[in-house]
């Protein structure tokens, strides 16, 4: 049996986008928290998917509002992304959020924003996977933020002296590289 450090360790070798998953509920207002756990579950219907930790107070806010916020964050989100993952009470403070058409917080400057209402829930493990509904895209600019190694990086920190490789060109080179 693996060791749950041993799979923590692992598991922070893997490189995932950093998310907030937010939601605002009658009772408790606003909550949100970040979130590696994220992925595209279908294209038709569009669905996505987060895990979020049963303890987490989100996670109940998600269920009373029956949807939810996702915000990719960006180079200029760190800070936020370290206050999201804290169980402070207002991570909010009523400035930098706008409420999309059915009132689930997302931020303004995410590289995307989008609203989710809850398609399936279902607990695994210490954890609850969400799926959601795409009801609403908002498509922004910049250099996403990544988690790897137990550490938020930039993408473009991967890259030889910190430049992106515009994906037209990365995937015309590894198909010629390929023959």
């Amino acid at each position: 049996m693996v060791s749950a450090n041993e799979f923590r360790t692992v598991l922070a070798r893997f490189p995932s986008g950093v998310t907030l998953v937010t939601a605002r509920g009658d009772r408790g207002g606003a909550r949100g928290l970040t979130v590696s756990a994220f992925c595209s579950v279908s294209l038709d219907p569009p669905l996505v998917l987060a895990c979020v930790a049963r303890s987490a107070r989100t996670l109940t806010t998600i269920h009373e509002a029956g949807r939810f916020g996702i915000s990719l964050l960006g180079e200029q989100h760190r800070a936020l992304a370290s206050l999201f993952a804290t169980k402070g009470t207002d991570k909010f403070n009523g400035e930098w959020t706008v409420l999309v058409p059915h009132g689930s917080p997302v931020l303004p400057d995410a590289l995307f924003a989008m609203e989710c209402a809850v398609h399936r829930t279902f607990p695994v493990g210490d954890h609850e996977v969400v799926i959601g509904a795409v009801e609403m895209v908002r498509i922004g600019e910049g250099v996403p933020l990544v988690y790897h190694d137990r550490t938020m990086r930039l993408l473009a920190d991967s890259h030889p002296g910190g430049t992106l490789v515009p994906v037209d060109t990365a995937a015309a080179r590894s198909y010629e590289e390929r023959g």
